[in-house]
C-alpha cells in the first residue's frame, strides 16, 4: 500500500472559492487486491473536500483523488499541515497560507464569505457569485451561482461583513451570454436587502428584468450583511442564476 501527492506544498490564499488543492495518489503495490481505506486530517481551521478515501484496489493500480483544501477567511498566515494515513504508510503534507487579498475596487463582498439557500454542486456555488469574474461565457466553467431546488422560489445569497458597512448601491450580474441571454435564462424579479440593526429592510425592488446587469441604488445604510432574495427567472419556474454580485457604499 502507498499514498503519495502530486506536490511538495500546498499554497492557499484565505478568499471564496479558493482553488488549491492537490492530488491524491493511493496505490496497492502488491500482488492480491484489496480493499483499502485513507484518512485525511487537516491542523485547524482548514477544511479539506474529503476526509476519508476508500476504494477497491487491484493489484499495481493506483487511485488518483483530488483534494480541494480551503483557508477560511481571519485564518492567520503560516505554515499548516495535512496528515494523510493509509495502512502503516503516514504522509504529511506541508501547507502555507498566504496573506488575504485586499479588495481595491470598492467592492464590499469581494473576498466577504457568501451563503445561500441551496448551491447547484459542483459546478455553481454560492462562491462562484462572488470571485470577480462577471463574464457569464465562463458560467458552469469557473464562475457563478445556481440554486439546488428547480421551480422553488424564493431563493437567496447572502454575503455577510466583518463588521457594519456603508452600503448604497447593489450591481447584480445575472447570466447573459450567446447561448443563454438574460432574457431567456436570467433573473427576472428580485429583491435587495441589507440586514441594519439585526432584522431585514428591503432597500431595493427589481422586477421585470431583461438585462444582464442591474444596478441597484438606495439611500445609503450600515449594513452587517446584504442578500439577493430571487423571485423568479425569465426561463419560467426554473433557478435562481447569479453570475456576480458587488455591493459598495454609494
Amino acid at each position: 500500500m502507498t499514498v503519495a501527492t502530486d506536490v511538495a506544498q500546498v499554497a492557499v490564499t484565505p478568499v471564496p472559492c479558493s482553488k488549491a488543492g492537490f492530488e491524491l495518489r493511493f496505490g496497492n503495490t502488491g500482488k492480491t487486491a484489496v480493499y483499502a481505506d485513507a484518512f485525511l486530517e487537516a491542523g485547524t481551521p482548514l477544511t479539506l473536500s474529503r476526509k476519508l478515501v476508500s476504494s477497491y484496489l487491484p493489484p499495481g493500480y493506483t487511485l488518483k483523488v483530488p483534494i480541494a483544501v480551503n483557508a477560511p477567511r481571519g485564518t492567520a498566515p503560516g505554515d499548516y499541515s495535512i496528515q494523510i494515513k493509509a495502512g502503516e504508510q503516514k504522509v504529511t503534507l506541508p501547507v502555507h497560507v498566504g496573506e488575504p487579498p485586499v479588495d481595491t475596487t470598492g467592492n464590499l463582498a469581494r473576498y466577504t464569505p457568501v451563503t445561500a439557500s441551496s448551491e447547484h454542486l459542483p459546478n455553481y456555488p454560492a462562491c462562484g457569485a462572488v470571485d470577480g469574474d462577471r463574464d457569464s461565457e465562463h458560467w458552469a466553467k469557473t464562475t457563478g451561482w445556481n440554486d439546488s431546488t428547480k421551480g422553488n422560489f424564493p431563493d437567496w445569497l447572502q454575503v455577510t461583513f466583518d463588521q457594519p458597512q456603508t452600503v448604497g448601491r447593489v450591481d447584480l450580474y445575472t447570466l447573459n451570454s450567446r447561448q443563454y441571454p438574460a432574457a431567456g435564462y436570467g433573473l427576472k424579479d428580485w429583491d435587495v436587502q441589507a440586514m441594519v440593526g439585526g432584522a431585514w429592510q428591503t432597500v431595493a425592488e427589481v422586477r421585470g428584468n431583461v438585462a444582464g446587469l442591474t444596478s441597484s441604488t438606495f439611500t445609503p445604510v450600515a449594513a452587517t450583511a446584504v442578500r439577493i432574495r430571487t423571485l423568479a427567472s425569465n426561463e419560467g419556474p426554473t433557478y435562481s442564476r447569479v453570475v456576480e454580485l458587488e455591493v459598495y457604499g454609494s
